[in-house]
């Protein structure tokens, strides 16, 4: 790119909605897809468009967010001058030494990098999402338009719609209109069963960006927040636009179709880690030429024990797995694991089943548990003939229950949090 780009990631989410995922983290730090972090998604997107110098801003929880971004983001050693990958923690830097009190607000607050580092354009993208993108090609359209202000948008059914800010655009794609989560949104024109909605990525000009925020910040009845203030305020301008998700295309890409995930609450993060077990996955996280960076232990690979038509108490004792994500550390010793993902250094141990469940790093299943629909955070221990997810009033004395809507009738999610013991049940 001719333009020189800065990127800001919002990564200051408390995630409340994916509770107790998030009680000791925030929710970009959350594991997903058996050795990622969800952060690791919009990180990855802006060091393989090309764009090296980025800011992670944060604030609730983020010990383990910064520590990953520390450990496993150094770029500046083997990259040079201006690459860089940098958390920046919440300090108060105004008169009222408040803490960020919108999205617009936390830019604000980190005027400072801004102006230090003098780039063209600010990529000011959110930190929580799951997808692919080639952000150069959402620049090339900003320039192309000769824009003040970009938002990725994608379109999605009217009945979602709710969620997200809805946008509208005339036939050059110049924004006309602005809803944050309004309860009747607008459909698209073209089609009226789906909404026009902002992905919360954001690109601005610079000097632009930080008139706009100096102006914002200084007024009394705003929210400070891009999606409810800066973005309706440009819409009469006639300089803010919409670049289409669907029309960014992916090196490598197998598919016509664009994969993007919020995974905000504990159904959609469930379901997004299930997308990825399946036998052709709508994101690919074996393309080569889009990879998806992580932070690497060093760990043995994944082992699978014991073949034992009959064992001597006249059962099955058979290491395997099906229609799953098994990763490094792993040992599946003559147990089933079916339609599940396993992270780094699970052990699961004779007898046992796992279907249909999540299993974070470092977690002990013991002999003879019976797990299924759930997710089980890091470094739990579970004791011999534990059964999760077969009784709804059992699960709701010792662990975390949410229903499926998604799923079918009756059936329910429960999610163990992390590093918890867990009591041994009367045998069944």
């Amino acid at each position: 790119m001719s333009v020189s780009v800065l990127g800001m990631i919002l990564a200051g989410g408390e995630g409340r909605r994916l509770h107790p995922l998030t009680t000791e983290r925030a929710k970009p730090a959350v594991p997903f897809g058996g050795k990622y972090r969800i952060i690791d998604f919009a990180l990855s997107n802006f060091v393989n468009s090309k764009i090296y110098s980025v800011f992670v801003l944060t604030q609730f929880r983020s010990q383990s967010l910064m520590e990953h971004i520390i450990n496993g983001w150094n770029i500046s050693g083997t990259h040079g001058k201006g690459r860089f990958i940098i958390p920046v923690p919440a300090q108060m830097r105004t008169a009222d030494k408040r803490w960020y009190i919108g999205t617009a607000d936390a830019i604000y607050q980190c005027a400072h990098l801004i102006e230090d580092f003098a780039p063209d354009l600010v990529a000011i993208f959110g930190g929580d999402h799951i997808y692919k993108m080639d952000i150069s090609q959402m620049v090339e359209h900003h320039l192309s338009k000769n824009a003040t202000a970009t938002v990725a948008a994608l379109p999605v059914p009217l009945a979602e719609a709710s969620q997200f800010g809805v946008i509208q655009v005339n036939s050059e794609s110049r924004i006309e209109g602005f809803q944050e989560k309004p309860k009747d949104p607008a459909p698209m024109p073209e089609d009226k069963t789906k909404a026009f909605v902002s992905m919360g990525n954001y690109i601005f000009n610079a000097a632009e960006l930080l008139k706009l925020l100096k102006d914002d910040t200084g007024n009394s009845q705003s929210s400070h927040d891009f999606g409810k203030d800066i973005l309706p305020s440009l819409a009469e301008s006639g300089k803010l636009y919409a670049y289409n998700f669907y029309s960014n295309n992916i090196p490598g890409r197998k598919h016509q179709t664009h994969y993007w995930r919020d995974v905000g609450t504990l159904e959609s993060y469930f379901y997004a880690n299930m997308d990825l077990r399946m036998p052709d996955p709508e994101l690919d996280l074996y393309n080569l030429k889009w990879p998806i960076y992580n932070y690497h232990h060093s760990l043995p690979p994944a082992k699978f024990v014991h073949n034992d038509e009959i064992s001597p108490n006249g059962l099955p004792r058979i290491g395997k797995a099906v229609n799953s994500l098994v990763c490094d550390g792993c040992i599946v010793s003559g147990s089933t694991v079916s339609n599940s993902v396993l992270f780094n250094s699970v052990h699961v141990h004779s007898y046992a089943t796992v279907h249909n469940s999540v299993i974070l790093n470092d977690v002990q299943i013991g002999e003879r548990c019976l797990i299924r629909n759930a997710i089980i955070d890091k470094h739990v221990e579970l004791p011999e003939r534990t059964a999760v997810g077969y009784d709804r009033k059992e699960d709701e004395k010792r662990f975390f229950v949410t229903d499926f809507t998604l799923g079918q009738k009756g059936e329910w999610l429960t999610v163990i949090p992390k590093r918890r013991s867990v009591e041994k049940l009367p045998s069944f």
